[in-house]
């Protein structure tokens, strides 16, 4: 199974936490691992693979050069590494025609070989959305989006590599930048929306991306209650997105027992 990461420095605690739920709920699965950083050297990746000497898993560390994205928009939050992803195809091995991509602040809680062999059909991206209604209408209209365009949440994608090597117009992701980043909240959710939105399979947010927030939301809304009990049995990908992180003080949830499980 292929895994891609793409981080910074200050995410390796969280990548480490995230590895050891991967190679603890996927007993019998060898993962090659992608790590695409600008400021993860050798020395860095040493510290990662310390901890994962004996166990399934390679580690690979390709460096992305910046200039390709010199004028893109970054923050505190969103720093340079978050449009990586969108040109995985271009910087992973030709043989790969498939990759799963998980942000570090992930915890997987079960087997992860559902999601891996879905079915692209003609989709670049399968993964989830938190948005729905007037919001995603908002969302498609804001970036341009292909109509009826999901806005899917890219902490948590598939990637059709075979595909996009072969109909990926990486100058046309260039020019997007260029001519919306002034309209962008989450840039490369935006630009996959708008560029891609019409190249998505969505799965379903519960199993494969729930947060905090989406518990919250729904059982304010539904009469069917997710308990802890419910996530343990059904879900597969818990992600901590936004600023809600169980390794921060302030963390209000019950998905942080997932990651504490696996501090040392």
């Amino acid at each position: 199974m292929n895994l891609l990461f793409t981080l910074n420095t200050k995410y390796i605690p969280q990548l480490i936490i995230l590895i050891k739920s991967i190679l603890h709920t996927n007993p019998n699965t060898f993962f090659n691992a992608y790590i695409i950083s600008k400021d993860i050297n050798e020395e860095s990746l040493n510290k990662i693979t310390k901890h994962f000497k004996d166990e399934k898993i390679n580690f690979n560390l390709i460096y992305f050069d910046d200039k390709l994205l010199i004028g893109s928009p970054t923050s505190k939050r969103y720093p340079l590494e978050i449009y990586y992803r969108l040109f995985s195809a271009k910087v992973l091995p030709n043989d790969m025609n498939r990759v799963l991509y998980l942000d570090p602040d992930i915890v997987v809680i079960n087997s992860l070989d559902d999601l891996y062999n879905l079915d692209f059909k003609d989709s670049y991206f399968i993964g989830a959305t938190h948005v729905r209604g007037l919001l995603r209408k908002f969302n498609e209209i804001r970036v341009k989006a292909p109509k009826n365009a999901p806005y899917i949440n890219t902490g948590v994608m598939l990637i059709n590599l075979e595909k996009l090597r072969k109909e990926q117009d990486v100058q046309e992701v260039y020019k997007y930048i260029e001519k919306h980043k002034n309209k962008f909240t989450l840039p490369d959710q935006d630009i996959l929306c708008g560029l891609y939105g019409d190249k998505v399979k969505l799965i379903n947010q519960f199993i494969y991306n729930l947060s905090d927030r989406m518990i919250f939301l729904n059982n304010l809304r539904s009469k069917e209650k997710i308990t802890l009990d419910w996530v343990k049995e059904n879900s597969v990908i818990i992600h901590y997105c936004g600023r809600n992180k169980p390794w921060k003080k302030k963390y209000r949830g019950m998905l942080g027992c997932f990651y504490e499980q696996y501090l040392e």
